[in-house]
């Protein structure tokens, strides 16, 4: 049955054939919900107000809101993010989370025609890292169902929403046996609903230097990937699977397969082939990788994360709508 599905999907996609496709139904019903009228709700223009909870906390090189841009270009932002009852490990300011950042941009630049994720630098050239420490204990999330829009949810609230920015959150402890997952928080603005989604990295299990492989990994879905209308998406078996497929290739050894591999995370391929979600040519299947606008070089017709009419992200768009994704973005304004 497999076999056949998938058959199905390549003499589809290949042969040009015009469909329509809910776009709608490709989206998450699971976010993490956050209001603007919630009263503890941090506009971005105000994150400089934020304060400590913990004293101690307070250190050298650390800063709980947003540094000062150096570039006005589509970037990713980092954010060190803590339980209340964590053990600071300082790996914001001592350059653990910036060594893993730049190993993820390494492998990039390795895996793909040379780009790289365009990261959020201090007028320095260091990489802006933001602290939060969240007012849950560390047994408490581990019991959320939904820890990464839990922690997605607490960084729209302390203001990180800018339109032009894609956040990846290290949380340094365990989170159940995840090692990454998407973030997604339904934001409540006063102009209307946005999904904002987050990377989310969970630093406790594995050995910490790994961890820019699932950050990469997260990114990569957050932007949209893999696409469903990819020829080498994965059958969900699920009999109760909303989609009836995953965002993940069903091969081994690409940095979006879910069927592991014996390659070491710095030699894993980022769509070897080209065929199924960086610089392909799917027809009915526009959304492309490298055209991302949070990458660098940056191609000239760049692309945002792909949007439905309810302006949460969408895992199918054939094809590609730029005015919506920038409509979406236009709520985050206020």
């Amino acid at each position: 049955m497999k076999k056949f599905i998938t058959i199905f999907f390549i003499c589809i996609f290949f042969s040009g054939t015009v469909f329509s496709v809910d776009e709608e139904k490709y989206t998450s019903d699971g976010g993490y919900k956050i209001k603007s009228t919630n009263k503890h709700f941090v506009n971005i223009s105000d994150q400089k107000t934020l304060t400590y909870e913990n004293e101690e906390d307070d250190i050298p090189g650390r800063f709980l809101y947003d540094q000062e841009d150096v570039t006005d270009d589509y970037q990713v932002h980092i954010i060190y993010l803590l339980a209340s009852n964590s053990e600071d490990k300082k790996y914001d300011v001592n350059g653990t989370i910036e060594q893993l950042v730049l190993t993820g941009n390494e492998y990039l630049k390795s895996k793909t025609d040379g780009q790289q994720f365009r990261l959020d630098l201090t007028k320095e050239g260091k990489l802006d890292v933001s602290f939060i420490r969240v007012d849950k204990k560390k047994k408490k999330i581990n019991r959320i169902d939904n820890g990464a829009g839990y922690f997605a949810a607490e960084a729209v609230k302390r203001g990180f929403y800018n339109p032009k920015k894609l956040y990846a959150i290290f949380y340094q402890d365990k989170y159940q046996h995840e090692w990454g997952q998407v973030g997604d928080a339904f934001f409540y603005g006063p102009n209307e609903m946005i999904e904002v989604s987050m990377g989310v990295t969970f630093l406790g299990e594995n050995p910490v230097m790994e961890g820019f492989h699932p950050y990469v990994h997260e990114l990569i879905h957050v932007l949209g990937f893999v696409q469903l209308c990819a020829p080498g998406v994965m059958i969900d078996d699920d009999k109760d699977s909303k989609w009836g497929i995953k965002d993940h290739l069903e091969y081994e050894d690409d940095i979006m397969s879910d069927r592991g591999s014996d390659l070491d995370y710095m030699d894993r391929y980022v769509d070897k082939n080209r065929i199924e979600y960086y610089g392909h040519s799917i027809p009915n299947c526009e959304m492309d990788l490298k055209k991302s606008a949070f990458l660098e070089p940056t191609e000239k017709d760049f692309q945002l994360q792909p949007r439905s009419k309810s302006c949460k992200l969408t895992r199918w768009q054939p094809k590609y709508n730029h005015q919506l994704s920038l409509d979406c973005l236009a709520r985050l304004n206020f």
